[in-house]
């Protein structure tokens, strides 16, 4: 471990499906509420309600936060997918900076950013590090704002004795296959607010009921099987985020020694469970070129990207270039009159200034590889030393 094992129990809840003859929840399956009581449970939660994607969750989630056309939401700017899903609904994202050492929405700067148009906060846990929920969720609250995490990197992560996606008002997961726990694709919400779990279920069920529609309700159901699988898959979990941490505890140990790395950490109480592992380059601080180093990487083939997309989010086409729906919405609506809109140069310093220097590495490989791997960072900063 870690490498994505299929075997007997998932065939075994697989082939009860098959024999059921029933593959949609809507046809009275029963393994799919069986498959979100389980998760929920598994992270503290009272509802678990399964979609088709993380996406899918993520814009149902701003649906069930009241944030629509003129409305703002606030997101991180490290991961574009809150922010996309905020522009699914015609609202606007503004974006709130980070803490450059966990890389994370920094509490501290999410009240300046609140207006009247405020409706709700999507907080990202960043590689698999747990964001600062408790003092998250006091300043969201404190203004009546629906606080949605993203936790697609962030299963089973702890944050003081609370699993991530418990702490506000929405947690969501993805199963796509790179994630923690891979069924292909699919999606869960977590909540302990019943009536947020029930708005929930109307965009993971159907989109009329008996063919009469009875609201705007999208179609993000997930399969019978690919609950079956992700029944299975959530038993050996634990196991699996184990596997992550050692495989990640590799690469600290690779730059330990090196004084121009610093890793992606919180603080104290906040857990990590590695989707991605992360470190920041400082080397320019000690008279290392980055291309230098950049060259160091790709020679000694340590699979380490330095960069990851090399822009915030506000900086993708989608919103430099105020793409959407036409007219233009969702930036530019005729019914939004506030200032969040903008997205100059220098909005995010601390992001602006982490993407060059970010360096990730994916746990979601054999334990032998990845410390090749380790060997191989090892041997690339002590090149430029």
């Amino acid at each position: 471990m870690p490498t994505r094992k299929f075997g007997a129990r998932d065939l075994e809840l697989v082939k009860q499906v098959l024999d059921s003859g029933q593959l949609s929840g809507l046809g009275g399956g029963q393994v799919t509420p069986r498959f979100e009581e389980a998760f929920a449970q598994a992270h503290g939660a009272k509802f678990g309600v399964a979609m088709n994607s993380a996406m899918s969750v993520l814009h149902a989630s701003v649906i069930a936060s009241g944030a629509g056309a003129g409305d703002e939401v606030l997101c991180d700017p490290v991961c574009v997918f809150g922010a996309v899903a905020v522009m699914y609904n015609n609202a606007v994202p503004v974006f709130v900076d980070i803490n450059p050492v966990t890389w994370n929405l920094d509490p501290d700067l999410i009240e300046a950013k609140i207006t009247d148009r405020t409706k709700a906060l999507i907080v990202t846990h960043v590689c698999g590090l747990a964001a600062e929920m408790d003092r998250i969720v006091e300043v969201a609250h404190k203004h009546g704002l629906v606080v949605i995490e993203d936790c697609a990197h962030a299963c089973l992560t702890d944050y003081k004795g609370r699993f991530c996606g418990a702490w506000g008002d929405i947690g969501s997961f993805s199963f796509q296959a790179s994630k923690q726990m891979g069924l292909g694709d699919g999606g869960m919400a977590i909540t302990n607010d019943e009536d947020l779990a029930k708005t929930l279920d109307l965009h993971a069920g159907a989109p009329t009921f008996m063919a009469v529609a009875h609201g705007l309700h999208y179609n993000y159901r997930i399969t019978e099987p690919i609950a079956a699988i992700g029944l299975a898959q959530l038993e050996v979990l634990p196991a699996y985020i184990r596997s992550l941490k050692e495989n990640a505890k590799l690469w600290d140990d690779a730059v330990a020694d090196c004084p121009w790395i610093a890793l992606q950490r919180g603080p104290e109480g906040a857990d990590h469970t590695f989707h991605l592992w992360g470190g920041t380059f400082q080397g320019a601080e000690h008279g290392i070129p980055r291309e230098e180093f950049a060259k160091a990487l790709q020679e000694e083939g340590c699979g380490i990207n330095l960069g990851y997309t090399n822009m915030p989010a506000y900086k993708h086409p989608l919103i430099a270039e105020r793409l959407g729906f036409g007219r233009g919405c969702p930036l530019d609506c005729p019914l939004y009159e506030g200032t969040g809109n903008q997205y100059p140069d220098g909005l995010c310093p601390q992001a602006e200034a982490l993407f060059p220097k970010v360096m990730l590495g994916y746990p979601l490989q054999p334990y032998d590889s990845a410390a090749q791997q380790a060997e191989a960072l090892r041997r690339a900063w002590q090149r430029l030393a």
